[in-house]
């Protein structure tokens, strides 16, 4: 089957899903995950940096998640809070469900595609032997390992650019320790630990894509010799 137009525009946008759902998909999980924060606790010795208990930090946590993903009424536990706190858990929520959403209709559109490839109603349109999947999967390892460098340089700014980015104009994520008091139980060593995650999974991810395009494509090469 020759390559149409369709089979070309279809690759490419498998180039560009490619990252965005695996980079959705990883971040889900600290996300979501509540576990994931719970493992963090003592590691991270945040009882004693904060100066709550165990079981005080993980109720405010969990108000905070119910809040964000239950619409449940916004609250932090025993720990005290500010409007101006909330108004930013409220900014906060719909880019948490956006990420769901992106993860979903990438993931769907991807399996799609490679059913639509398999069953052979379309072909990948492919370079240097290697499928746009797989690429994709290379561009997603490149743009990280840019982010990567920029955090180990200094995570602070990037923390900052990334607020200042997706929170333009506002301050109300700059807390108050004294009267809103979440941000004791959310260090900048939890965040950071999120960041070291998201990049680790999807570096993983993208590398096994890329290495089942290499040897799909060495196959291909020992059976036409």
């Amino acid at each position: 089957m020759k390559k149409r137009p369709i089979d070309i525009i279809c690759s490419i946008l498998a180039f560009i899903l490619t990252p965005l759902f695996f980079i959705s998909f990883s971040a889900l999980i600290p996300c979501c995950f509540r576990p994931f924060y719970y493992m963090w606790i003592d590691p991270l010795k945040i009882p004693q940096t904060s100066g709550y208990s165990r079981s005080v930090i993980i109720e405010a946590f969990d108000d905070v998640m119910d809040f964000l993903w239950n619409g449940a009424e916004f609250k932090t536990g025993q720990l005290a809070w500010t409007e101006e706190e909330k108004a930013h858990f409220e900014d906060c929520k719909p880019l948490f469900h956006m990420q769901l959403i992106l993860a979903l209709i990438t993931g769907i559109l991807l399996v799609t595609y490679i059913i639509l490839i398999k069953k052979k109603v379309l072909k990948t349109a492919r370079f240097k032997g290697i499928s746009s999947i797989s690429w994709g999967g290379a561009l997603a390892i490149s743009l990280l390992l840019i982010v990567g460098i920029f955090a180990a340089i200094d995570f602070t700014a990037l923390f900052t650019v990334f607020h200042k980015v997706f929170f333009p104009g506002k301050g109300n994520w700059q807390f108050d320790y004294e009267t809103e008091q979440i941000i004791n139980i959310l260090p900048e060593s939890f965040f950071l630990v999120c960041a070291i995650f998201i990049i680790s999974l999807v570096i993983i991810l993208s590398t096994v894509a890329l290495v089942i395009g290499i040897v799909k494509r060495e196959r291909k090469e020992k059976i036409k010799q």
